[in-house]
């Protein structure tokens, strides 16, 4: 049964029409999935089915009657629930009172709200003290504490809006394991994804394009899906033998070793999130290679430490800004034996290489030009630049580059590494995404 329609739902910013007669059903207790690529207006889709934003015209009936929401409040009151890409997480605020914060619950009884705070999480498997500040808990913590909030007011729709692609495998079981509870409790579940493997988990599998939103056949093939985003399966990269570029025993006491030749693209595969970040950190110490020089991460170490001071998470989370959470980064680096570099006028040698030479990796693509549809938001002086950059630099390492990515972004990357491997340059990947191993031409694990 029909829980939610949206009918005929339009919007249009700055004369560019972003949703087109958009039609869907959500039915109760089942798992909807919209899926789409980056950009396309699935997030602005789900901010008006959720009080956020107003239509333009179209309507939306919800529990047989027809509505009107003016806020995100209004639509929680009715039953209407979202947990947004941009967390909306109080961080000076504790754990049980973000909870209670905009539920129409909100009590001066702090042992009250403790105490039914602790209940919802415990429902959840979630462990966090009640009493405890948002701003001490991790990126994925406060991600499944998003959930835990939007869905204390007992919604009969929750809307998730990409909140997969920010998170570890481990927290990505666990919120999969969330939504199962309320969904056999019978909540109407819509999750908005760019990724085709939670696509083949829905119940109902919606699409949007520019032409608007379709339905997909269930079950169907991980291939099909690809295919309609116009992306390829196929990320190899192929070597390209080439002279050692870097070669370190110990590297920063950790134990491990690591060897790279130019024309290859290394993985560097690690079990969990901290492990990215411990072998992320040994790369980034003042003198980090015993018997080598190479300064292979040290200008990084300041764009990390310009937000340590931030009131963060673990003291291992302050070396990612918070505001990165949902893209992996970049540094491209110009090895010291490097051949002569020729700048124009106007870009001098020490600005490119000096200035944001940590990026994310969707700036780090878009800038060259390899994502369709994402030229016109890079202004010309900034191509040039990361042109220019690019040329300048043989090494690049990757900080788990798949991290918001939707499949044709996956492939620009993947053009980026094969065009790296054929200039006789080399790159790093550390990882803990799965799917980033098929990006490399070499893999290796982390150790302890």
């Amino acid at each position: 049964m029909s829980i939610l329609e949206v009918r005929g739902i339009e919007k249009t910013y700055s004369g560019k029409r972003i949703l087109k007669a958009v039609s869907f059903d959500l039915e109760s207790g089942k798992l909807t999935v919209l899926g789409g690529l980056n950009g396309i207006g699935k997030s602005t889709l789900i901010k008006m089915m959720s009080g956020d934003i107003r239509p333009d015209s179209g309507e939306i009936v919800f529990d047989g009657h027809h509505v009107e929401l003016r806020s995100i409040v209004e639509a929680r009151r009715i039953g209407l629930s979202a947990v947004y890409q941009e967390y909306m997480l109080v961080p000076d605020l504790t754990v049980a009172e973000n909870i209670f914060l905009g539920s129409g619950k909100f009590t001066i009884s702090r042992k009250k709200m403790n105490s039914e705070a602790s209940r919802l999480l415990s429902k959840f498997g979630l462990s966090f003290d009640p009493s405890s500040k948002v701003s001490s808990l991790s990126s994925d913590e406060q991600a499944l504490l998003e959930f835990a909030a939007a869905v204390f007011s007992e919604p009969k729709v929750l809307m998730i809006d990409d909140l997969f692609s920010v998170l570890q495998t481990e927290s990505r079981k666990r919120l999969l394991q969330m939504i199962e509870v309320i969904k056999n409790k019978g909540t109407a579940v819509l999750v908005v994804t760019t990724d085709p493997d939670l696509m083949l988990m829905a119940d109902h599998l919606l699409f949007m394009d520019e032409s608007g939103v379709e339905y997909l056949p269930c079950p169907i093939e991980r291939g099909a899906i690809l295919e309609r985003m116009g992306a390829s399966s196929d990320f190899s990269i192929l070597p390209a033998e080439g002279e050692l570029l870097i070669e370190i025993s110990n590297l920063a006491g950790s134990g491990q070793d690591l060897s790279l030749k130019r024309g290859e693209v290394l993985n560097i595969f690690c079990e969990s999130g901290e492990l990215v970040r411990a072998f992320t950190r040994a790369m980034i110490r003042p003198d980090p290679f015993t018997d080598n020089s190479v300064p292979l991460f040290r200008e990084a170490k300041s764009f990390f430490d310009r937000f340590s001071s931030r009131s963060s998470s673990t003291p291992a989370e302050k070396y990612f800004c918070s505001n990165l959470k949902n893209t992996g980064l970049v540094s491209q680096v110009m090895l010291k034996k490097s051949g002569s570099f020729k700048s124009s006028k106007s870009l001098k040698k020490s600005f490119i290489l000096n200035k944001e030479s940590v990026v994310s990796v969707k700036s780090f693509i878009a800038g060259l030009e390899r994502i369709p549809g994402f030229s016109g938001l890079v202004s010309e002086e900034d191509k040039k630049l990361s042109q220019l950059r690019f040329d300048a630099c043989d090494l690049y390492v990757f900080v788990r580059p798949l991290l918001g990515l939707d499949p044709v972004s996956v492939n620009a990357l993947s053009t980026v590494l094969q065009e790296i491997v054929n200039r006789s340059k080399a790159a790093v990947i550390i990882s803990d995404e799965a799917g980033s191993s098929m990006l490399s031409t070499r893999k290796m694990r982390s150790s302890e």
